[in-house]
């Protein structure tokens, strides 16, 4: 029976081993976290691009990596560059994943340093942050999905951009803790005001309503990560935040 528990561990860690090999780095090989947010306040191309250089940290086994774009806001996808060498895209669509037959990398080499994603696309002038949520995810041979995944958000903001929609102090609110434990703590002047909150994936999560005074809200179920605040007050004016969960 020992040996039979020895023999499962030795195959699950060979398992986690093989499936656990992808590696996304900038260009100074420092790794991409889960959840990152990259920003961008330009539509020229070379200074808005994301650089990202993929890996293969194995010794002995060959990986697959596919990139999913999850989704995008303010846009409708056109107008970018997602390059994945030796392949650029200059549209992409929601939940499609790129390039169309995975990226094969060898052992212990990487893709290349010319991989990247770009915005060139400024927008209709008032609807901002232009946001585009990109998945990095591994598949072995038959095109299923294993090991761990993760994401990495692209925002534009135009530079400059100074519509009051996107000042939350001219909405008479304050966020008293940005990096939240449990409680996400939210001062008001006005009545009428909400906000919707999204994860990294543009998912909505729930909406809020914003009372006079200090308002206090239960986020102690919400999963650790990154989090986008939605608010609209009673004039209809917009802005948003981000927050950190623990």
């Amino acid at each position: 029976m020992r040996y039979s528990k020895i023999i499962s561990l030795i195959f699950i860690f060979i398992s986690f081993s093989t499936y656990s090999q992808m590696t996304v780095t900038d260009l100074q090989g420092n790794p991409i976290q889960d959840g990152s947010v990259i920003e961008s306040n330009t539509t020229d191309l070379e200074n808005a691009k994301f650089h990202y250089v993929l890996g293969n940290s194995s010794s002995s086994d060959d990986i697959n990596i596919l990139i999913e774009v999850v989704s995008f806001t303010n846009t409708d996808g056109t107008n970018c560059q997602l390059c994945v060498q030796p392949l650029c895209f200059f549209a992409v669509n929601e939940g499609q994943s790129y390039p169309n037959n995975p990226i094969n990398l060898a052992p212990n080499s990487d893709n290349g340093s010319n991989d990247y994603f770009s915005n060139t696309n400024p927008g209709d002038g008032s609807n901002y942050p232009m946001e585009f949520v990109l998945r990095f995810y591994q598949v072995d041979d038959n095109g299923q999905e294993v090991g761990s995944d993760f994401t990495v958000t692209y925002q534009y903001i135009p530079e400059g951009f100074s519509n009051d929609d996107f000042k939350l102090s001219d909405m008479g609110i304050s966020i008293h803790n940005t990096l939240v434990r449990d409680r996400l703590r939210i001062e008001s002047s006005n009545n009428d005001t909400q906000f919707k909150l999204y994860d990294v994936n543009a998912r909505l999560i729930k909406s809020y309503n914003i009372n006079q005074g200090v308002n206090t809200f239960d986020l102690s179920s919400l999963k650790s990560g990154n989090y986008l605040l939605n608010f609209t007050d009673e004039q209809g004016r917009k802005s948003y935040a981000r927050i950190q969960k623990q």
